[in-house]
């Protein structure tokens, strides 16, 4: 065998590896892509409705212990603890007067 011979086989081989690597098409993450992009941030935002209310949820349970303590009794309606208590009653608040429970409404 000549030199050339094996030259132009190992050029050969590795012009096909060469082609082979170069037409390879990477996987493309599904975070990556916008229907993933669109989902992960629909995700974030229901997250943080979710910590918005329980922090709201919170806030309100404070502020009617706080109208108990001063006043002796639970408020009848959350209008009760503006201005006092709360600057404004937060939306998507569920409150039972008999019981002081206040909830989030989905």
């Amino acid at each position: 065998m000549s030199w050339k011979f094996i030259f132009v086989v190992v050029l050969a081989i590795g012009g096909a590896v060469g082609y082979y690597l170069w037409h390879q098409t990477p996987e493309t993450p599904k975070e990556q892509t916008l229907s993933g992009y669109t989902q992960a941030l629909q995700t974030d935002q229901k997250k943080a409705r979710e910590a918005t209310s329980a922090a709201n949820v919170t806030d309100v349970q404070g502020a009617v212990e706080k109208y108990r303590a001063d006043k002796g009794s639970l408020p009848a309606s959350l209008q009760d603890l503006v201005p006092d208590y709360l600057d404004h009653v937060p939306g998507g608040i569920g409150y039972d007067p008999a019981s002081g429970a206040v909830s989030a409404i989905q």
